[in-house]
């Protein structure tokens, strides 16, 4: 599941040591219910009715799903969903302080010598594994390092 509108990220208190506030934002949109309720009744429907499924279905699995009730489907699409997706932007590039928290040298917007060379300088989830992302955003991050301060790396 990828949410279409951004959740944030606040402090709880000023103990560094503390959780933080993490609202994910799933489901703000009624968009995104009726989307994934759409999305599972088309996949039961193929999984019952569809050629070479439907003499091997037995049943649902790993729990009955409300199909005919919509009210019922989003009470359980809101109970179970999850995303495999690994959450990014937090703290996401942008030209200015704005739209985000970083400059493109990766740069805090407004703090001297303070840079964020990770996964939360990604403004949109990618639709792939970020890990590749995140060396990219890494390398950039060493690459600006080493221009601004190019005497200490001879």
């Amino acid at each position: 599941m990828c949410v279409s509108e951004g959740g944030e990220v606040t402090l709880n208190s000023a103990d560094p040591l503390q959780q933080a506030n993490i609202n994910l934002n799933y489901f703000n949109n009624d968009l995104d219910i009726i989307a994934i309720r759409e999305g599972i009744r088309f996949a039961y429907d193929v999984l019952k009715n569809g050629e070479g499924f439907k003499d091997i279905v037995e049943g649902e699995y790993p729990w009955e799903m409300p199909l005919d009730d919509d009210e019922a489907m989003k009470r359980t699409v809101l109970d179970r969903s999850q995303t495999s997706f690994h959450p990014c932007g937090t703290a996401r590039l942008s030209k200015n302080v704005q739209q985000g928290v970083v400059d493109p040298s990766l740069k805090v917007h407004g703090i001297k010598n303070l840079r964020v060379i990770d996964a939360s300088v990604i403004p949109v989830i990618p639709d792939c594994r970020i890990q590749n992302s995140v060396y990219m955003v890494a390398e950039k991050g060493a690459d600006a390092i080493k221009r601004e301060h190019g005497d200490l790396y001879r």
